[in-house]
């Protein structure tokens, strides 16, 4: 939301698309030009979502940003994968940032979920490493007892090279 912003959405041009689109002008101090986005969703396959959208940051009259995403997931049986990517072009040199991301879920029983994540950040700057993540995680459930473990890292955080996370959880929760 911003300053006079307009939101448009329409789900009735077809089963299983729904559009969107919104503007944001420009509010003639902070802001020097306008922004407009746009995206669709199609939900028409079962286990299928597919979405896709593009944005135009014009704020900065300096360095107008576009952003592309794609992304899609799909659910069968016990499986649940997922994609996207995107990327951010802007008229700023070396400015540009590309993002993957992967997902897979399986639901092992009723009671055991296991997944596995990953993605990317590529920077078009040279002097920045492209930050790498990867998570794994796992959830049991039984009775009102859930139990949580995961292990995430993210290596090249922001783009500087070996500045390097991970980090460990466990939770265990009761329902009463």
């Amino acid at each position: 939301g911003g300053f006079n912003m307009f939101t448009y959405s329409n789900s009735s041009l077809m089963d299983g698309v729904n559009a969107q689109v919104s503007y944001t002008p420009s509010n003639g101090t902070t802001e020097e030009g306008s922004s407009s986005d746009y995206g669709i969703t199609y939900t028409g396959v079962e286990g299928l979502t597919i979405r896709a959208g593009s944005a135009t940051d014009d704020t900065d009259t300096s360095a107008t940003i576009e952003t592309n995403i794609i992304a899609a997931t799909y659910a069968m049986d016990a499986f649940t994968v997922g994609y996207q990517t995107s990327e951010d072009d802007s008229e700023t040199a070396d400015a540009d940032v590309d993002f993957e991301a992967f997902g897979v879920s399986y639901a092992v029983s009723e009671e055991l979920s296991v997944s596995l994540n990953s993605s990317t950040h590529e920077y078009e700057n040279s002097s920045l490493s492209d930050q790498e993540a990867m998570g794994i995680s796992m959830s049991y459930v039984m009775g009102s007892m859930t139990l949580k473990a995961n292990h995430n890292t993210v290596d090249n955080i922001a783009g500087a090279a070996a500045t390097d996370r991970s980090g460990y959880s466990l939770n265990l929760a009761f329902a009463f």
